[in-house]
């Protein structure tokens, strides 16, 4: 039985994943995006429908002015009696919380916070009745902290360090498991980059003191250099109901050697278990876009359906999210349209401009979207931004410069802003078109019916590895603003589209 990774596309990093019956749910984590933590639901391991988001209100999610790639870390998603918990850390705000509910698709409780250093948290049920608050110890101590915790009120007891890792860098991500009467203790190690690797060790007590696996990393592609897929690590484990494991981690795609701009995606692999009972994920062989593995069941693994506009019930779709904690005053969502409003701020602030984009999921892709705007003072404008963070996007929009209204494709890169491409129109209503594959975007006005080619970009320049390092990927983000005034109107988006140039499907 075949499959294709990533099971999830696009930037969907620090997967983790629980079983309830013949049902897995898993969280990724959001840093500046809310809202936060979206939560997937699958019954075959590889076809992923998202049903909602853990954090959806500013109660439980302050992003104000929080910077480029903070905000929400690496959740963790458990079930227990009845009740599902997600675990997670808000790195500039309030630190370590969990949220709970009982519908996984619904809304989830406020935060209650969690009085312990470090990040990445998980938590462990034991078969006692006792849970287990983990997580790495911060700056404090190198390692991982365990506690015990009292989830009516986060309260934690018998804090203790525990197995440190291997010795690599930046160890962090612990689960706990228990598995045949062993604790298994498995971590991130090597730092989120091509040395990533996930490591494990076990003990009879789930304090310790912990064995290192002799078999250790039990997932890395360090020595993979040709292989696309790198940084493989920040691995959670599951049980299938037939009795296989199997593991769900983060990688990326690179495309140019060394970059990659989709952002971390999920990747899946079997578990394969050790005569002397350590497990090894995919046998310790190198992670493939094609994999050759006996799935559960047997399914057929669909490709990712087209994103289309989802404007018409009052709020945007489950694939749309905003920068940072939105004024949602700028925003109207009428009969399968999406009024936007320009504010001072610009996408190259850390802040919260008018925005609302979807994740770029097709590497080779083409994007369209309808645009109705009538700019009233220069510097107005609306569009479509190929967006990285703040000093890495590309943007093409209807805007007026020296009273005339024009498209413009801009490039900003660094601390440079460039005009690239400028297109006169005396329309206030254009079709963009963004065209793109591994190495390329391609950005395009369709005025009149007539389709007008404005310039290319290179996929590198919105890339990690071109910039501060930092944990996310490339949104495709509808914006409005007004460069520093606030605008007049509204600017008025229909027809969104975006689908896989590959395996085209309308």
């Amino acid at each position: 039985m075949r499959y294709q990774n990533p099971i999830l596309s696009g930037f969907y990093p620090d997967p983790s994943i629980c079983r309830v019956g013949n049902d897995y749910y898993m969280v990724t984590s959001t840093f500046e995006f809310f809202p936060g933590v979206p939560v997937f639901h699958s019954t075959d391991l590889v076809n992923w429908t998202q049903i909602g988001h853990c954090l959806t209100r500013r109660s439980q999610l302050d992003l104000v002015r929080v910077p480029a790639s903070k905000g929400i870390y690496a959740p963790t998603i458990r079930y227990h009696d009845g009740v599902f918990y997600m675990v997670t850390t808000n790195t500039r705000k309030c630190g370590n919380f969990y949220v709970f509910t009982t519908d996984p698709a619904g809304e989830w409780s406020d935060p209650i916070l969690v009085d312990q250093d470090g990040i990445d948290p998980s938590l462990f049920f034991d078969d006692d009745g006792k849970c287990y608050f983990i997580s790495n110890a911060g700056a404090k101590e190198q390692g991982m902290l365990l506690s015990e915790i009292d989830l009516k009120t986060g309260k934690l007891s018998r804090t203790a360090p525990v197995w440190k890792g291997t010795g690599g860098k930046a160890p962090e991500a612990p689960h706990i498991y228990k598995i045949n009467g062993w604790y298994y203790q498995m971590i991130a190690e090597g730092g989120t980059e091509l040395g990533h690797m996930e490591t494990i060790a076990r003990s009879r007590d789930v304090f310790g003191p912990y064995e290192s696996c002799p078999y250790n990393p039990i997932l890395t592609h360090f020595s993979e250099k040709g292989n696309m897929i790198q940084a493989t690590g920040h691995a959670d484990l599951v049980q299938a109901p037939d009795g296989s494991w199997w593991a769900v981690f983060l990688g990326y795609r690179q495309t140019h050697q060394y970059f990659h701009h989709l952002g971390r995606e999920t990747f899946l692999a079997p578990v394969e278990w050790t005569e002397d009972g350590w497990p090894l994920i995919n046998g310790k062989r190198a992670i493939q876009l094609t994999m050759d593995a006996p799935l559960p069941g047997n399914p057929v693994q669909q490709p990712r359906k087209p994103i289309s506009t989802r404007f018409d019930e009052g709020k945007p779709g489950l694939d749309w999210v905003y920068l940072r904690n939105p004024h949602m005053e700028n925003y109207r969502f009428d009969r399968g349209c999406l009024e936007l409003r320009g504010t001072a701020l610009t996408l190259s602030e850390e802040d919260a401009p008018t925005f609302l984009g979807v994740r770029q999921v097709f590497m080779n892709g083409d994007a369209k979207v309808t645009l109705s705007f009538v700019p009233e003072k220069d510097g107005e404008e609306a569009g479509v931004s190929v967006f990285y963070k703040f000093d890495a996007h590309y943007d093409i929009a209807l805007t007026q410069r020296e009273g005339k209204r024009c498209v413009i494709v801009r490039k900003v890169i660094g601390d440079v802003a460039h005009i690239a491409a400028e297109l006169p129109v005396d329309t206030d209503t254009v079709t963009l078109h963004i065209v793109s594959d591994s190495l390329h975007y391609a950005f395009s006005a369709i005025v009149d019916g007539e389709e007008k080619f404005l310039c290319g970009a290179l996929t590198r320049y919105v890339s990690t590895e071109a910039h501060e390092l930092g944990f996310t990927g490339v949104f495709l983000a509808l914006y409005a603003s007004g460069n520093g005034q606030d605008c007049s109107g509204f600017a008025r988006f229909t027809e969104f589209h975006f689908c896989d140039r590959e395996n085209a499907t309308v």
